[in-house]
């Protein structure tokens, strides 16, 4: 009896170190992307799902960031500059992806904050003179919800088996990524841990080899992700894909604005007024697109915002001097500022812009018709029919927008019919 237990024990142990040794080794080797892909695949409840829940991140997060610029706001770029020519404005600022912290994660939440400037001819003014020109410049504050994506790879075409390209070429990815770890492990694993023992040797803060060898796997398993979404986009393997995102941005300026103002050019002088020009937006945008080449985007924005008569009539100063008598009869020019002949009002408008879009030629030309409707003092409605234009560049991600516009705009007391061109030219390349 005590022979057979003192069996069982020595099987027992030499199991245990067996588990414990193939562990070791185990965290020693370079393990395909593959094992971690196919397990990623499941669920929380234990369903297999057809695809990658992680790949699907890359995705939706390279598609709303791509997202055409005339009719959606969103963008992924670390900074960002633009030139606005409908406010006048240049804007300035820097996006941060929150808890998200690598690729794989899913993208929900996106701060950005920024300064935004008035510009005449392009150039905005900080400094006039040795004074800082707070009235010129505010702060933009925006936090961005980004729904869960979906992805519909339904087909009625015979010729085109979706679901099961799908799962060969990821079949042929395993293989493959298979056969490039066992390469690595056969070739180069020695290599790389004798160069993480030699530099380790001088650097205590160096991450350990186990660190570096799943971080070699993670890099792996990216790049086989990122592969499967190339294929999928490049055989239209989706039928479609769609996402939203909700968006609240605040616009705050530094100081207020001054105006010179007088109802009366005659009987009185100007007089300064001064106004605080806040804003804030919510805003829920829907967008699907499809693998064939069009898509759809759907905005509807609602704004309140500090508003005024000179504003809403788009009024425009005049110049106003003022003298007095000096001696032998001579005048004497006092002063020379630029006014407004108006009696001055400030109110708040709130309004409410439903901005649908249609495109073609993979996102590069569309149609945008929009209508805004104003509600308060200023209770008018505007509405615009547009043709915008995407340039892109090599990585399909928008450079240059704009858009051709017939649009009908309303003061006070009349309403223009107007025809042009509005363009938001995009930076980020050359501050990235």
């Amino acid at each position: 009896m005590k022979k057979m237990y003192s069996f069982y024990c020595c099987l027992f142990l030499f199991t245990v170190s067996n588990i414990i040794a193939q562990e070791k080794q185990l965290d020693s080797i370079l393990i395909s992307p593959s094992v971690q892909y196919e397990a990623d695949l499941y669920n929380k409840k234990g369903e297999k799902q057809t695809f990658n829940g992680k790949m699907m991140n890359i995705l939706f997060a390279k598609k709303v960031g791509t997202a055409f610029g005339g009719s959606n706001d969103l963008t992924l770029q670390k900074f960002y500059s633009s030139l606005d020519v409908n406010d006048k404005s240049i804007s300035i600022g820097a996006n941060f992806e929150w808890k998200r912290s690598d690729e794989t994660k899913k993208l929900t939440w996106l701060l950005s904050a920024g300064a935004k400037i008035k510009a005449e001819n392009k150039f905005a003014t900080v400094y006039d003179n040795g004074d800082f020109q707070e009235n010129n410049i505010g702060t933009t504050f925006k936090i961005t919800r980004i729904g869960r994506g979906s992805i519909n790879f339904t087909t009625t075409n015979p010729r085109k088996r979706r679901d099961s390209a799908v799962l060969k070429n990821r079949e042929l990815l395993y293989e493959k990524y298979d056969k490039t770890t066992q390469k690595f492990n056969v070739e180069n694993l020695n290599e790389f841990k004798r160069k993480h023992d030699e530099l380790s040797r001088y650097d205590k803060d160096a991450k350990d080899y186990k660190t570096e060898l799943e971080a070699k796997s993670k890099a792996l398993y990216i790049e086989m992700a990122k592969e499967e979404i190339t294929y999928l986009e490049n055989n239209k393997m989706y039928h479609f894909v769609s996402d939203n995102w909700w968006s609240l941005e605040v616009f705050v300026p530094i100081g207020e604005n001054k105006y010179l103002t007088t109802s009366d050019v005659l009987n009185n002088a100007l007089s300064k007024k001064h106004f605080y020009a806040f804003n804030a937006t919510l805003s829920w945008n829907y967008m699907r697109e499809y693998s064939c080449g069009y898509s759809f985007f759907f905005k509807a924005k609602a704004n309140l915002k500090n508003n005024n008569n000179i504003l809403v009539d788009d009024l425009k100063s005049k110049a106003f001097q003022t003298s007095e008598s000096g001696a032998g009869g001579t005048v004497v020019i006092k002063d020379s500022n630029d006014g407004y002949i108006t009696d001055f009002e400030q109110f708040v408008t709130p309004s409410l812009i439903i901005e649908p879009a249609f495109f073609i030629f993979n996102n590069s030309l569309g149609f945008s018709p929009a209508i805004e409707l104003n509600q308060g003092k200023y209770n008018k409605t505007n509405w615009k029919l547009g043709i915008p234009i995407s340039l892109k560049d090599k990585d399909g991600k928008p450079k240059v927008n704009f858009e051709v516009q017939w649009k009908e705009i309303n003061t006070f007391n009349s309403s223009s019919h107007l025809v042009g061109i509005s363009v938001n030219f995009l930076f980020g390349e050359l501050i990235n």
